[in-house]
C-alpha cells in the first residue's frame, strides 16, 4: 500500500533528517509500510520510516511491527530480484555482443552497460571526491577502480560486503575498492557485520553519486588506470570470469 499526503498533496518541507543525512529543498510524494519516498535538491530519494522523526512517522501511519514484517517480506524478494537480474543481464549482453565485428570496451569485457542511455561506459569517469574517507585514503594510480555506492541499512548492499572482500582481496595488487555511501561516520562504525575490508568513504551531500547518476544501490562504477569508465550498474553483471578478463589485461 502507498499513502499519500494529506488531500493527496504531496508535503513540502525546507530540510528533511534521516539519521546524521539531511537533505533540502523536499517534496514528500508518499510512502509505505517501511520507507518514505521523496525528491530533494540532488534528485530522488527513499528512507526508512523507522529513521525519520516522531511526526513524520505519525503522519503516515509507522507501525514498527508491520514495518519489520515487510522489510523481511522485501528481502527475501530483493534476493529473488537480484538472481533474475543478473541472469537477464549477462543474456541481454551476451546477445548484444554478437554479430559485433568491432570489440569495444563493452564487448571485450563484456561488461557493457544495459541501464542507462545516458552511459559513462568509455568516457571519462567522474572524479573521486568525497566528504571523508574512514582510514587512510588509498592510492588509485594505475590501478583498476570499483566504487560500490551502499548503504549499512541496505540489505542487498550488505550481501555484496563478502564478494567485494573477497575480490580485493584476490585482486589487491590491480583492483582498489571503494565504498561509497552517504552515511554517517557513526552510523556505518554502528554496522557489526560484515566489515567492508576495503576503503570506505563518507559522501554526505551524495554529489558523487549525483555525477554518475545514481538513482539506486547497490551500484557500482567500474574504470580502468586511466579513468575510462568500463561498466556502471547493478554489481550482478560483474562476474568473477569478466573481472578476471579485465584485470589480466596490463595497465597502458
Amino acid at each position: 500500500m502507498f499513502v499519500f499526503s494529506a488531500a493527496g498533496v504531496p508535503l513540502k518541507l525546507d530540510t528533511l533528517k534521516v539519521g546524521s543525512t539531511t537533505y533540502s529543498n523536499v517534496t514528500v510524494l508518499g510512502a509505505n509500510a517501511t520507507d518514505l519516498f521523496f525528491s530533494h535538491s540532488l534528485g530522488f530519494a527513499n528512507a526508512r520510516l523507522k529513521y525519520v522523526g516522531a511526526d513524520l512517522q505519525k503522519r503516515f501511519d509507522y507501525d514498527p511491527k508491520v514495518a519489520e514484517a515487510a522489510e523481511r517480506r522485501q528481502n527475501e524478494d530483493d534476493i529473488l530480484y537480484q538472481s533474475v537480474l543478473a541472469e537477464t543481464v549477462r543474456t541481454q549482453r551476451d546477445k548484444s555482443s554478437l554479430g559485433k565485428s568491432k570489440p569495444s570496451i563493452g564487448s571485450e569485457t563484456g561488461l557493457a552497460d544495459p541501464i542507462s542511455e545516458a552511459s559513462l561506459l568509455g568516457k571519462p569517469g567522474p572524479g573521486l571526491e568525497v566528504v571523508q574517507w574512514l582510514g587512510e585514503k588509498p592510492a588509485l594510480d594505475g590501478k583498476f577502480v570499483l566504487i560500490s555506492f551502499w548503504a549499512s541499512w541496505s540489505a542487498p548492499c550488505r550481501q555484496w560486503i563478502t564478494e567485494f572482500n573477497a575480490l580485493q582481496k584476490k585482486y589487491a595488487s590491480k583492483l582498489v575498492i571503494v565504498g561509497v555511501s552517504t552515511e554517517s561516520e557513526t552510523d556505518v562504525e554502528n554496522m557489526s557485520e560484515p566489515r567492508l575490508e576495503y576503503a570506505l568513504a563518507i559522501d554526505s551531500k551524495a554529489k558523487l553519486g549525483a555525477a554518475a547518476g545514481v538513482t539506486s544501490i547497490p551500484y557500482v562504477l567500474r574504470r580502468e588506470p586511466k579513468g575510462t569508465m568500463l561498466y556502471q550498474g547493478h554489481p550482478g553483471a560483474l562476474t568473477d570470469k569478466k573481472l578476471e578478463a579485465i584485470l589480466s589485461r596490463p595497465a597502458e
